[in-house]
C-alpha cells in the first residue's frame, strides 16, 4: 500500500484529511517541517507528498511578514527539493484563490493575480517556484487554489453572515451576489481523489463546491435554520455607500471594502479539476453542506 505524508495535520484542512485517510485505511504519516532534520523522517516508501504546512493571515500583525516567507516560501521550496530526489511521485500543494485580483467577479486559473498583502505573496512565490523546476518523468506537481474553506468545528466566511442574521435584518439586499466556497468534506475528497488518480497531469487547478452562493439565498437558510421568516431589507446604494465612508473615517467594521466584498460577485470556476478526474460534480452539494454548516454554528451557540 502506498504511503501518504503530509504536512500541517494540526491544521483545520489536515485534521480533517487525516481523519479521512483513516477512515479509509489509507496509509498515512503526518511530518512536522518545524524540525530542522524532518527530511531525516520522510519514509522511503513515500508515494504521495501533501503539503498544507503554513502561516495564515494575521492582519494585526505586520511582525508575521518574515515569517510568511520563510514558512510559505522558503519551506515549501525546501521540501519540493525533497520531492523531486525522492521516491515520491505526487506532490500537492495547497493554495488559495485570494490571490486572483479582487475586482474579477469569474476566477478561472488563468486569471490575473494580485497578491494584496505579504502572506499571498509568499504563497504566490511558492507557486512559481513550483512551476519553474524541471520534473523527472513520472513525477507530477499539483497546485491546488482553493475557495475560502467551510464546514463544522471552525468559523468560517460564512459565520460573519450566520452572525450578523442572529442580531440584524440583512440591510444589503439591493446586492444579490454570489461567492464561491469550498467544503471541507467536498476539499478533501478532492485531494484524496488526485492523490489516487494518476491521470490527472501537473499544473494548477481551482477546487469550489458546485455552486456559488447567492447572498440572499444564505440569508434564508440562515432564517430557515432559525425556524424564522428572513429580515432583508433594500437600502438604497447611496445611503450605504455614505455610511461606508464614515466607517473609513472611525475605523468601523463596516467601511468601504466590506461593502466592495458585499456588492461584488466572486465564482470560482472548478471545471477544470472535475475534468481531469472525470467528473461531473463535486461530491457534496452546496445547498447540503450549508445548511448543515449553519446548524452547526447554532448548535454551539456562537
Amino acid at each position: 500500500m502506498s504511503l501518504i505524508v503530509l504536512t500541517g495535520t494540526t491544521g483545520y484542512i489536515g485534521q480533517n484529511l487525516t481523519k479521512y485517510f483513516n477512515s479509509k485505511s489509507k496509509k498515512n504519516k503526518s511530518i512536522s517541517l518545524r524540525f530542522q532534520n524532518w527530511h531525516k523522517m520522510m519514509p522511503l516508501e513515500t508515494e504521495t507528498i501533501i503539503h498544507l504546512a503554513a502561516i495564515n493571515l494575521n492582519p494585526q500583525d505586520s511582525a508575521f511578514d518574515e515569517e510568511y516567507f520563510r514558512v510559505n516560501t522558503e519551506l515549501t521550496s525546501k521540501l519540493f527539493r525533497y520531492f523531486l530526489n525522492s521516491n515520491a511521485k505526487t506532490f500537492i500543494f495547497l493554495s488559495t484563490t485570494e490571490l486572483i485580483d479582487k475586482h474579477i467577479s469569474e476566477v478561472t486559473e488563468d486569471a490575473k493575480v494580485n497578491p494584496t498583502n505579504p502572506f499571498l505573496q509568499s504563497k504566490l512565490d511558492a507557486e512559481q517556484f513550483i512551476l519553474k523546476q524541471d520534473l523527472p518523468e513520472g513525477k507530477r506537481a499539483i497546485i491546488l487554489r482553493v475557495a475560502p474553506v467551510y464546514g463544522r468545528e471552525t468559523k468560517s466566511t460564512l459565520h460573519d453572515t450566520f452572525s450578523f442574521c442572529k442580531r440584524f435584518p440583512w440591510f444589503f439586499g439591493v446586492f444579490d451576489t454570489k461567492q464561491s466556497f469550498c467544503n471541507i468534506d467536498n476539499l478533501t475528497e478532492i485531494i484524496a481523489q488526485i492523490a489516487e488518480n494518476t491521470s490527472v497531469s501537473s499544473g494548477i487547478y481551482n477546487v469550489a463546491d458546485n455552486e456559488p452562493i447567492s447572498s440572499v439565498q444564505l440569508v434564508n437558510w440562515i432564517a430557515e435554520v432559525f425556524d424564522k421568516k428572513a429580515k432583508i431589507i433594500k437600502v438604497p446604494k447611496g445611503i450605504l455607500n455614505l455610511f461606508a465612508k464614515i466607517g473609513n473615517m472611525f475605523n468601523w467594521e463596516f467601511n468601504s471594502k466590506k461593502l466592495f466584498e458585499l456588492s461584488h460577485s466572486r465564482i470560482i470556476v472548478g471545471n477544470k479539476i472535475l475534468a481531469a478526474l472525470d467528473k461531473n460534480k463535486m461530491p457534496v452539494d452546496t445547498e447540503t453542506a450549508v445548511l448543515k454548516t449553519i446548524e452547526y454554528y447554532n448548535s454551539i451557540k456562537i
